[in-house]
């Protein structure tokens, strides 16, 4: 990774932080409640919801984990998609329950709180570090570049398919992203900079 990917990430951290600052003071936040309404009429982008359901990032994480044993012998890598995706999971449930945002006022059916959000943050972390793995066996940076904007653009689409649904804020969908993508660079940081590498 490049430095400007740390410089990024840190920027995101940062970002999150005044985001979860906003909610947890419940502190209005310009333009979420026209956003959150008005976006409903977005229908077509419900699909993309599927993509960051527990059973297609579960069976991807399955397949990239097999494929990085059996053709890659990446056993560090695959500790590194573990911890990627199962470790951000498991911090966004425990960031949930900490901000104790409830969901927006609609009639969705969801159960849990609604910050951050499950799909962008967990769906980003999968597709991106899809995505890298990916890109470490092609050897045109043009068609590396192309995995991840698929994978950045997939994963919006995810994300905001949640705001579209009326499941989530579209605070709690752009803190998902951001705290998503500082985890994934942290963790590739670690991956790339492991002694003996």
């Amino acid at each position: 990774m490049k430095k400007i990917h740390y410089i990024t990430a840190i920027i995101s951290f940062v970002l999150f932080m005044a985001i979860a600052h906003f909610v947890y003071h419940e502190i209005d936040i310009f333009g979420e409640d026209y956003l959150l309404v008005n976006m409903h009429s977005l229908h077509f982008l419900k699909w993309f919801s599927v993509v960051g359901t527990e059973l297609v990032i579960g069976i991807g994480t399955i397949a990239l984990i097999l494929y990085l044993w059996w053709i890659k012998k990446d056993f560090v890598g695959i500790i590194t998609v573990v911890v990627l995706v199962a470790g951000s999971n498991v911090l966004n449930k425990a960031i949930k329950g900490l901000m104790g945002r409830e969901r927006p006022p609609y009639s969705h059916g969801e159960e849990g709180f609604s910050f951050p959000s499950g799909h962008a943050m967990v769906g980003l972390v999968f597709l991106l570090v899809l995505a890298y793995f990916l890109s470490k066996e092609i050897s045109s940076a043009g068609k590396r570049i192309a995995i991840f904007i698929f994978a950045v653009i997939l994963s919006l689409f995810t994300g905001i398919s949640r705001v579209v649904e009326q499941v989530h804020f579209p605070s709690d969908v752009a803190a998902g992203f951001l705290l998503g993508y500082s985890f994934f660079v942290l963790c590739i940081f670690l991956y790339e900079k492991r002694p003996g590498r």
